[in-house]
């Protein structure tokens, strides 16, 4: 691979604060590594049990002390937000002064889903740009937590700027059926804990290619349901082959050429090449729609172990999907479409670092 010639653009800081709610979202957010030092990390839940166990997280807040006594919410999202609404103050205090909100939170059961809306909701009111990242359950999930699911998401894209969904059923479909039920079921973490990471430390860390805040609030604000694509590789040429690999990611819900705004976040180590990201990047616009919003960011993270790695993460807005619910804010004139089928390939070291599922399966050229 050629040495990293990027230039180094000092960033003004801006303040991210992440949030988990509920047992899932707090599961998700204690486990992630990112450079903490520039971001806040919030775990929030009315279950005190379940919050004592996030001893390594600093800021936890138990919702809604007098409505649930630190019990729950018994799997009604009513309660959820009732709580919510209840410790408003305290959630006002703890996101004052963020520039970025991201909410993490499993729909379908009581606190993160009756939650995650009202926490969106107060942090666009205190002025930051609020992205939401969602799982949803499976199909045999079927009745109250379905609907308790769907309603939540209805609820949440109405509220948050952008909500990126990632669904276990979509994941299922793509696990080995030899996998462990143990290991399948983390699947969905390592793909929005991949998602979160890419944005969290494009923003956070030192610019090697200029991306301000400001262009990423413009792409992301008042998207509504978006688009996730990740990719990841090693060696060389790694950022087109991580490029090429989220463009046709299994996980877009929808026709990518026809969106309208789309943030892509390249993260390398200190090896990482001009020539190869320039060839990456053209390979983006060759792609997409000339005329689509293109925020694109570059950095080199501390928090990379292999050097030689590359991920990128890629949020597409304003784009036909087979995923819309009623009250979001996707362009109406896009009409729901089926998602590309699916050809199996054999692994090859192009999906080395991916998650297993995405492996096994990968959309035709885009």
């Amino acid at each position: 691979m050629q040495p990293s010639n990027l230039p180094f653009h000092p960033r003004t800081p801006i303040n991210i604060k992440l949030i988990g709610l509920g047992g899932c979202g707090g599961n998700l957010v204690s486990t992630l590594k990112l450079p903490t030092n520039q971001i806040d990390v919030i775990v929030a839940n009315t279950d005190q049990q379940d919050l004592a166990g996030r001893a390594n997280v600093p800021t936890r807040i138990l919702l809604g002390p007098q409505r649930t006594a630190g019990k729950g919410a018994g799997g009604h999202p009513e309660v959820g937000a009732e709580a919510t609404l209840e410790s408003e103050p305290v959630l006002a205090k703890a996101l004052a002064g963020a520039d970025l909100v991201v909410i993490v939170a499993g729909m379908g059961g009581g606190t993160g889903t009756g939650a995650a809306p009202v926490v969106a909701r107060l942090s666009r009111q205190l002025g930051a740009l609020t992205l939401a990242f969602v799982t949803m359950p499976f199909h045999v999930e079927k009745g109250q937590r379905s609907r308790a699911a769907e309603q939540g998401l209805e609820q949440l894209s109405a509220a948050a700027d952008a909500v990126v969904v990632v669904s276990n059923q979509k994941i299922l479909n793509f696990v080995d059926p030899r996998e462990t039920l143990t290991k399948a079921l983390t699947y969905s973490n390592t793909i929005l804990g991949a998602a979160i990471s890419g944005v969290v430390e494009q923003l956070s860390l030192p610019s090697l290619m200029q991306l301000d805040f400001s262009h990423v609030r413009q792409t992301l604000s008042n998207a509504g349901q978006t688009m996730l694509g990740i990719g990841s590789a090693s060696g060389s040429d790694a950022a087109q082959r991580a490029v090429q690999q989220a463009l046709r990611c299994d996980l877009l819900e929808g026709n990518l050429t026809k969106a309208r705004r789309i943030f892509v976040s390249i993260i390398g180590g200190d090896k990482l090449g001009l020539h190869d990201v320039n060839h990456a990047i053209e390979h983006i616009h060759k792609t997409i729609n000339s005329e689509i919003d293109l925020a694109v960011g570059v950095v080199s993270s501390p928090c990379q172990a292999n050097p030689d790695r590359v991920r990128v993460t890629l949020i597409a807005s304003e784009v036909a999907s087979f995923r819309q619910v009623s009250g979001t804010r996707a362009n109406p004139s896009n009409s729901p479409s089926k998602p590309a089928a699916c050809a199996s390939i054999a692994p090859s070291r192009d999906y080395a670092d991916l998650p297993p599922f995405l492996k096994l399966h990968r959309r035709g050229s885009v």
